[in-house]
């Protein structure tokens, strides 16, 4: 159904809840007042007839959104702080597809879809892909620092693009949907983890849990390590108890996923070994045929580094085709 209602002063004639518009990843409906997001590439997708697009989108903080027009990335929208409209140039009046994708992980906040205008054009009908897949970790699957310079330059958001990170990458190589459930700094255990906040809509505003009704994701990856074992291993009991619960409980939600439990790309040595031998022995714990192991290769240096020896867009790269083509082979895609 097409709308039109004034808010602030913005008109809008095509409401955000469209049946039309696609949404991949969580966004929270719950208030009445547009779909509503925070975690890492979370997308909006459009299907239109026409030679611009108007997004009327309110953000908690100046943020940035890569535009993806008929496949190709065209690079970011900039955001204001507060509400206000923005026009993106789609060229040629034609049928395009148009998705925009958070590039920025939870902690900048909130960003709201408050509705569309095509001016001269229509909204035709956006699809979902047939596959899904879903990656939880830390500042790696957020794709922290991937654009910035080198290893040297700290951490600024806009240096940040999720798009271009591993866990996005791997599902254009599969052509699946993504949702990204990552915050930097977070661990498996016992302290500040991905595991705690993993059922939140928005993880900042813990008001309302997701109701995992969305796709099932027939992939589930887990790259959770790295701040773990950064300054030394954890209790090997704690941890891989701890692990084997996550696991367990996301089959509750999905009990198709396949899980992969991975390492990589920031770690090496002694620490390195630990963490592969502790999930050896989570998958022999579990003895299941739906648990795999994934082993990004060590980030290396003429694949540049990003901010804070993240890895670069390169290194996600890599690290985004070896997912892509594991899951391709495993799950005969």
């Amino acid at each position: 159904m097409i709308l039109a209602y004034l808010a602030f002063g913005i008109l809008h004639t095509i409401s955000p809840t469209d049946s039309r518009i696609v949404y991949v990843g969580r966004f929270d409906l719950s208030d009445g007042a547009g779909p509503t997001c925070e975690w890492s590439a979370s997308e909006v997708r459009l299907r239109v007839h026409g030679a611009s697009v108007v997004a009327s989108i309110e953000s908690d903080n100046p943020a940035r959104w890569e535009i993806v027009l008929d496949g190709k990335d065209v690079g970011p929208l900039t955001l204001k702080k507060g509400k206000d409209q923005y026009t993106i140039d789609l060229g040629q009046i034609r049928d395009h597809d148009l998705s925009l994708v958070r590039r920025e992980e939870a902690f900048m906040g909130v960003t709201r879809i408050e509705g569309f205008d095509v001016p001269g054009g229509s909204l035709l009908r956006a699809r979902p892909k047939s596959r899904h897949i879903e990656v939880i970790g830390d500042s790696i699957t957020c794709g922290y620092g991937n654009e910035g310079k080198d290893q040297n330059e700290h951490f600024k958001p806009e240096t940040e693009n999720a798009y271009m990170s591993y866990a996005s990458i791997a599902a254009r190589e599969l052509n699946a949907d993504v949702t990204i459930i990552a915050w930097s700094g977070r661990k498996m255990w016992p302290n500040d983890t991905t595991p705690e906040i993993y059922d939140w809509i928005l993880p900042t505003k813990p008001a309302a849990a997701f109701d995992f009704k969305g796709p099932a994701p027939a992939a589930i990856v887990i790259n959770l390590a790295t701040n773990d074992f950064g300054r030394g291993a954890p209790d090997e009991m704690g941890w891989t108890v701890a692990y084997e619960a996550f696991i367990r409980r996301l089959w509750s939600h999905y009990p198709k996923a396949q899980i992969y439990m991975a390492t990589g790309s920031m770690m090496y040595g002694d620490g390195l070994a630990t963490v592969k031998r502790y999930l050896q022995k989570i998958s022999a714990d579990l003895s299941d045929p739906r648990v795999h192991q994934i082993d990004f290769d060590v980030q290396k240096a003429e694949n540049g580094y990003g901010s804070d020896w993240h890895p670069s867009v390169k290194t996600d790269g890599i690290m985004g085709r070896q997912l892509g083509e594991t899951i391709k082979r495993d799950l005969h895609w």
